[in-house]
């Protein structure tokens, strides 16, 4: 317990009127002895009985050594390698595999035989010999298209909604409709289907709105009138990208490509 002796911060608030004892053992004092001996009896017996039974001996009392094998001998494994119940016994297994069956020896003058069934017709293959066989294919191969429904909400999110109501909005609201048309390129990325193609399309889309507000500066106006020329501009590059990217959706969802990540 420590004391106003260890320092300032263990003075007492109030100062104490008179010394009181602390009410915990102090730590220097020893701990108190037992005596072993207490619960011993008093006097010790006065003769020794032996027991009327027989004591087994000490070499009785040692248990048999498990069976053991001779290290130099080889192992005798009678289960066999395929219905062995372990990677042990299949490893050290007698009995040995069936040989396999001698194959007859290819000559130049004998055709070569697939060792593969040719495909099935049920596959979308024509027959094996026939004439369609050497032709081009007539149903197209589809195993790597996706079968996405073609609805309105399949193509709004293969555009995304964020980049639909984004340029709504730039086609709504003229004065913010440059802004919204940047905001529109980095919502790119949630595209689906060719993204790349629709932000090369944005990107055109920008150019064009910079030029118009160049132009316009070029011709004497001032800031105020070159920004309604970016506005104008701009809304209608708002609305032409809104049909170009549900154009680009409608068709790779018909055609069955894979979304982009």
């Amino acid at each position: 317990m420590a004391t106003w002796e260890d320092g300032p911060e263990y003075a007492p608030v109030d100062w104490p009127t008179a010394f009181v004892a602390p009410e915990t053992r102090p730590l220097n004092s020893d701990p108190p002895e037992l005596d072993p001996s207490a619960a011993a009896p008093v006097a010790p017996p006065e003769r020794y009985e032996q027991p009327r039974e027989r004591v087994p001996a000490l070499a009785d009392l040692v248990p048999a050594p498990a069976e053991t094998r001779d290290p130099v001998e080889p192992f005798h494994v009678t289960s066999a390698v395929m219905t062995a119940s372990s990677a042990w016994g299949s490893a050290h297994s007698t009995q040995a595999v069936a040989a396999p069956v001698p194959q007859p020896v290819w000559t130049p003058e004998q055709a070569v035989a697939s060792a593969y069934p040719p495909p099935q017709p049920t596959q979308g293959f024509p027959a094996p010999g026939t004439p369609e066989w050497f032709g081009p294919a007539t149903v197209p191969f589809e195993a790597n298209q996706v079968q996405v429904p073609l609805t309105v909400g399949t193509v709004a999110e293969g555009v995304s909604w964020g980049l639909i109501n984004t340029l709504l909005l730039g086609g709504v609201l003229s004065y913010l409709s440059p802004v919204l048309l940047l905001t529109a390129f980095f919502l790119s990325g949630q595209v689906r289907y060719r993204r790349q193609v629709m932000r090369v399309a944005i990107i055109v889309a920008m150019a064009i709105v910079v030029v118009s507000g160049a132009g316009a500066m070029a011709g004497g106006a001032d800031g105020t009138l070159a920004w309604e020329s970016m506005a104008t501009a701009s809304v209608w590059c708002c609305w032409l990208l809104i049909v170009f990217g549900v154009g680009l959706s409608v068709l790779a969802i018909r055609r069955g490509e894979h979304p982009e990540s």
